[in-house]
This record gives C-alpha cells, structure tokens and sequence, in this order.
C-alpha cells in the first residue's frame, strides 16, 4: 500500500516524537480515574471514621476512638484500591515502581534539603504575612489528645500517619492529579497544581504553606525520578518527624 508521506516529513515526525515531553507514568489518568479515586479517599474512610469515634464515645470505650485513624486508613486504602482496580488499574500503574530516570540514593540528599526549605520558607513566608504557628496550637492539642489514648493507639496512628496515609495521598495528588493535569496542560500545570490541591486540603494556614511546599517538593521527586518511592520518601520524613514532635509533647 502506498504512503503519501514523503521522507522529509517522516523525519520530522520522528523529531517531535522524540522532542516531545515524555509523561511521568506510562497510563494515562482519566477524569473518571481522578473522580473515584477522590470519592473512594474521602466518602468510605470518613463514614468509618465518624462511626467509629460516634460509637466510642457513646458507649466511654476510649479504645475505640484511638483506632479510629487505623480504621479509617484501612477503608481508605481498600475503597481506592477497588475503584482503580474497577477502572482496569494494576498494581504497577499505582506508581510505586523502580526509578526509571535518576538512582534513589539521590534522596539521601535531595529529600532533607528539600523538607530543611520547605520548614525555613514557611517559617520565613509565615513571618512576613503574619501566619505563625500559634494558630496550629488546636491542632496540636487534638493530635495529643488522640495519642493519649493508649499505647496501641499511638504505634497504630504512628504507622498509618507516618506511612499508610501518605501512601496513599502519594497516590491520590502524585499519580492520579498530577497525572491528569500533565496530560492535559503540561508538566508546569502539573507541578503547582497538584502542590496548591494538596496544600489546601489541610485547612489549617500555616499547615497549607507548609504542605504546599512539601507538594511542591514532591512532585519535582516524582517527576525526577519517575517512580512514588521518592516522593513518599519526602512525605514519611514530614509526616514522621511531626509525629515524633507530637508524642514528646506528651512526655
């Protein structure tokens, strides 16, 4: 069968093949994908969650409200699993694969210099604007409140704030929001997006600032390195280390 394209024109083809950005993750992210996967993170979990909490406090079992994390982690974790694995998704196309374009030992450096900036641009960003951490005194003041609740409890919420959550956040604002606004408005669209959703879902201002900025460092891991593992490196290191904080305070 003949082709009317000449051999010029199959050269340029080829050049803008490969001139052309290269996507993060080989499966493309859908609307659908993004909305369920949202739904499946937010609606099942918090059901759970306020089920739990309802119950403990009716019937004074404080145990039962300090597993009210764990629980409402583990529905998180199955709801999105069964909407993507609905959707056709299969487990290498959640993110957490082998680095495909920089060696993970890179993150012995990348990831603390990128949690030290994210800390002093907050602290200096803060201080300018008037947003200082006085205003996060509730929120700390819950956090222990939810530890105080014994010693199940707190290895339970460790694990889950420290690993299990962002895992699962990893997924949600670095493969599947990310994902869809790459495909649809390119790479830069893609970096801040993603960093501003993420920074706003945590209400608090001074929390929004600094989740921002640990967004914005994360997507730069994921898309230098093409794989979850990086980011999440970053997000169990913050997540980690303000868990650490909130369990001294109770000493």
């Amino acid at each position: 069968m003949h082709s009317d394209t000449t051999p010029s024109e199959a050269v340029t083809a080829a050049e803008s093949r490969r001139s052309a950005p290269q996507q993060t993750f080989p499966r493309p992210v859908t609307g659908v994908d993004l909305l369920l996967a949202g739904l499946a993170v937010v609606v099942g979990p918090g059901v759970v969650a306020v089920l739990v909490i309802v119950t403990g406090v009716a019937l004074d079992q404080p145990w039962l409200v300090s597993i009210a994390i764990p629980l409402a982690t583990i529905a998180a974790g199955v709801s999105l699993y069964m909407a993507l694995l609905r959707r056709g998704w299969a487990g290498r196309d959640l993110g957490f694969v082998r680095a495909r374009r920089r060696s993970l030992w890179h993150l012995l450096w990348e990831v603390p210099l990128l949690w030290v900036t994210a800390l002093l641009l907050t602290i200096l960003i803060g201080t300018l604007i008037g947003i200082g951490p006085a205003e996060t005194t509730s929120t700390t003041s819950n956090s222990a409140d939810a530890l105080a609740l014994g010693a199940v409890g707190v290895l339970a919420t460790a694990v889950c704030v420290t690993i299990l959550v962002p895992a699962l956040e990893e997924i949600l604002f670095r493969r599947l929001l990310f994902g869809w606004l790459e495909q649809r408005f390119g790479i830069a669209a893609a970096l801040g997006g993603s960093a501003i959703v993420f920074g706003v879902v945590h209400v608090v201002p001074p929390v929004i600032l600094l989740q921002f900025l640990i967004g914005l460092g994360a997507a730069l891991l994921v898309r230098a390195h093409r794989t979850l593992w990086a980011p999440l490196a970053l997000h169990g290191l913050n997540n980690g280390t303000v868990t650490v904080v909130a369990v001294t305070l109770l000493q």
